[in-house]
């Protein structure tokens, strides 16, 4: 007799590749551990090429890391600077 417990073993332990899987997180499961090193192997292959560039040697033009869904860019995003004054107010700090 097949039980809830047996449902619940077999989809736990599915291939990341099976198709209930891909339903289930199709944005995730498009890359395996095999398209995660592929996509290192390049981008050490392209900073490999870079670095023997002039462009290296003026620390510009890097090359962009390949996007991973997934997968948190740890980039630094630049915005704008608030004003002291306009922190201040936001914190509710009297000055």
């Amino acid at each position: 007799m097949f039980g809830w417990r047996d449902l619940k073993a077999v989809v736990r332990w599915l291939p990341t590749d099976s198709a209930l899987l891909r339903s289930m997180d199709p944005d995730n499961s498009r890359w395996q551990l095999s398209h995660h090193l592929l996509a290192d192997i390049t981008e050490s292959l392209r900073w490999l090429v870079w670095s023997k560039t002039p462009d290296a040697q003026q620390g510009r033009n890097r090359p962009q890391p390949i996007t991973r869904p997934g997968v948190k860019s740890d980039r630094e995003h630049i915005g704008t600077a608030t004003g002291v004054d306009q922190m201040n107010t936001f914190l509710d700090w009297g000055t």
